[in-house]
C-alpha cells in the first residue's frame, strides 16, 4: 500500500492530532525512536492533560527486522491495552484516536498511528532511581493490568478490537515475545546455548530446571503483561508513580513474567516492595515470588543469547550472568519445595 514505506512528516502528524482531538497544534517534534515506532510530542493551543499529546507512529516492516516479534510497532494492540487499562487506572495515557478510528481521513490511514495524552512527570533517570514507594505503586498498577480479561497466548494480536494473544498454541507464550531461540522451548540441548561459553559453572544448575521451565508453557495462570520495565517506561512525579508507557511488547504470559523482568532491571530486594503493592494476600505474593525466580532464569538466558549472538555487548552479558547467579539459588530451592 502506498505510504507504508515512508514515515509521515510534521504536517501529516499535525493532521493526525486534528483528526483525533480537534485541537490545533502549535509545536511538534520527534522525541524518541525505537526499533518499531517513533514518538512525537505535539503541543496545542489549549491546556490538555500532560501539556501535550503524544503521537506514536509504527515504523515500516522491512529487512531482517520485519521478522522480529512486534515488528511494526503493535500500534493497534497498544490502543486496545491503553483503553482497557485507562478504564481501571488513570495512571496511563488516554487514547484519543488511531488510524482506524471512525472519521479518520483516508489520507491518514496509510500509516499505523495512535494519539494519546502526554504522560505527566518524567521517566526514571536509571534503574538506581527506583524507590520502594514507586515500586509498591507499580505493583498495584501491574495487579490491575494482570486482571484484565485476555485470551490466547504470547505477543498480542495487533488489533484494537480485542485483547488476545496472537497464537492459540500454549507453547508459543514465550517464543512469540522473545523469538524462537529461547532455551528450553526451542528444543536445543543446553550445550548449544552461549551460557556454556560465558558461564560454564552455571550450566548444570540451569539444566536441572528444564522441566520446571517447560511446564510454564502449558500450566498456570495467564495475564496481560507489559514485559518491558526499562526506566524510560516508568514515569514518576513528586516521588510517586505517574504512570507506565510503551505497551508495544504486551503479551499474554504467566503474570510472574512481569515480576521477573522487573527484578532483572531493579533487583530482587526492590521486587519485595513491588509485591507489597501487588497483592495483600501473602499466599499469592509467595506464589508469584516463587514463579518469578524461576521465570527469571528464562529472562537471563534470553539476554545472554541476545548479547552474545545477536547484539554483542560484553557488559550486558556480564550483567545477565550476575543476575542469573543471584537468581539460581532461589529458583532451585523453589523447584525442590
Amino acid at each position: 500500500m502506498s505510504g507504508l514505506d515512508t514515515l509521515p512528516d510534521a504536517p501529516a502528524v499535525a493532521q493526525m492530532v486534528i483528526a483525533a482531538t480537534g485541537d490545533s497544534p502549535t509545536d511538534l517534534r520527534i522525541v524518541g525512536q525505537g526499533v518499531t515506532a517513533v514518538a512525537w510530542r505535539v503541543e496545542v493551543d489549549r491546556a490538555v492533560e500532560g501539556g501535550a499529546y503524544c503521537v506514536l507512529v509504527g515504523l515500516p516492516k522491512h529487512g531482517p527486522e520485519s521478522e522480529w516479534p512486534g515488528a511494526g510497532g503493535q500500534i493497534a494492540a497498544r490502543a486496545a491495552v491503553l483503553s482497557a487499562l485507562r478504564e481501571r487506572d488513570p495512571r496511563c495515557p488516554e487514547v484519543f484516536g488511531t488510524a482506524c478510528s471512525a472519521g479518520t481521513p483516508e489520507r491518514l490511514r496509510r500509516w499505523s498511528w495512535i494519539v494519546t495524552s502526554w504522560m505527566r512527570g518524567a521517566p526514571l533517570e536509571d534503574s538506581a532511581a527506583m524507590t520502594s514507594e514507586v515500586a509498591r505503586e507499580l505493583g498495584g498498577l501491574l495487579a490491575t493490568l494482570h486482571s484484565i480479561p485476555v485470551s490466547g497466548h504470547g505477543l498480542l494480536a495487533d488489533t484494537a478490537e480485542e485483547l488476545r494473544g496472537a497464537s492459540d498454541d500454549p507453547g508459543t507464550d514465550f517464543t512469540s515475545r522473545w523469538g524462537r531461540a529461547l532455551w528450553p522451548f526451542d528444543g536445543r540441548p543446553l550445550a548449544a546455548h552461549p551460557l556454556v561459553q560465558v558461564a560454564p559453572q552455571l550450566v548444570l544448575r540451569v539444566g536441572q530446571l528444564r522441566e520446571q521451565l517447560l511446564a510454564y508453557a502449558t500450566q498456570g495462570a495467564r495475564g496481560l503483561c507489559h514485559s518491558d520495565f526499562q526506566p524510560a517506561h516508568v514515569w514518576v512525579e513528586d516521588g510517586h508513580l505517574a504512570g507506565l508507557i510503551d505497551f508495544g511488547d504486551a503479551a499474554v504470559l504467566p503474570p510472574a513474567t512481569d515480576l521477573a523482568l522487573f527484578a532483572s532491571t531493579y533487583g530482587w530486594p526492590m521486587l519485595e516492595a513491588l509485591l507489597e503493592g501487588y497483592a495483600t494476600n501473602s499466599v499469592l505474593r509467595d506464589i508469584r515470588r516463587a514463579e518469578a525466580y524461576q521465570l527469571a532464569v528464562l529472562v537471563a538466558l534470553q539476554r545472554i543469547e541476545k548479547y552474545v549472538r545477536i547484539r554483542p555487548d560484553e557488559a550486558r552479558v556480564r550483567g545477565a550472568v550476575e543476575f542469573l547467579e543471584a537468581t539460581l539459588p532461589q529458583a532451585a530451592r523453589r523447584m525442590d519445595a
